[in-house]
């Protein structure tokens, strides 16, 4: 038996009988919209899926015309901003776009903040941040690594003598931990009762898109 067709209202979802030229629920001009099956539904969503799960962490789904010339468009343009081409019935398609953070490091109490730029940074007295922790003798000489992977910064700690804290919770010393924005890193001290460790040293981490 042949399945059902229809066209999918790029809007609001609607499925219309495929001779309708305008979505029968929001009005949308369904000009160019192909006609699909429910077979042919479940194969786009597996894909549009695929790719979001290839994608993960690293980037965010925008819905975009594409023009004929490779030119990404706003979904409601009819023309295309880089040749001029009518797209009005070109189907607005999905794409992956990078998502860009800047990180940084604040210290806590102190006026000294460093922006992460490398993927991989060791800090501690004699490592990345010296010039800041170099007085701060309960922070090791390579005392915590930070890792910048998929959109996300990840933090190890690697002193065998002082520990690394994330919100007042120890690191574990196995594995990489994901920061937050927001989050209050103790570099081999805690706050204890409202109070720091002056030879700790504390940051705050901030990702700003």
């Amino acid at each position: 038996m042949a399945l059902e067709k229809y066209k999918i209202c790029p809007a609001c979802g609607e499925h219309n009988p495929p001779s309708l030229l305008e979505c029968r629920k929001c009005e949308t001009d369904l000009t160019g919209i192909k006609v699909m099956d429910s077979a042919m539904e479940q194969q786009e969503a597996e894909e549009k899926q695929k790719a979001k799960d290839t994608h993960a962490g690293g980037g965010k789904p925008v819905l975009v015309r594409i023009c004929d010339c490779g030119a990404e468009n706003p979904p409601q343009a009819r023309k295309c901003r880089e040749c001029g081409e009518d797209i009005s019935d070109i189907i607005p398609t999905t794409v992956m776009k990078e998502q860009k953070f800047t990180y940084e490091l604040k210290a806590i109490g102190d006026e000294y903040s460093v922006t992460l730029e490398e993927p991989v940074c060791v800090i501690g007295r004699e490592a990345g941040l010296k010039e800041y922790l170099g007085s701060k003798m309960y922070v090791s000489r390579q005392h915590a690594k930070l890792t910048i992977v998929a959109g996300k910064v990840l933090i190890e700690n690697l002193s065998n003598t002082n520990r690394t804290f994330i919100n007042n919770a120890a690191v574990s010393g196995t594995e990489p931990t994901p920061l937050n924005d927001g989050d209050e890193i103790g570099l081999g001290g805690m706050e204890i009762n409202g109070e720091r460790q002056a030879q700790a040293a504390y940051f705050t981490f901030q990702a700003k898109s």
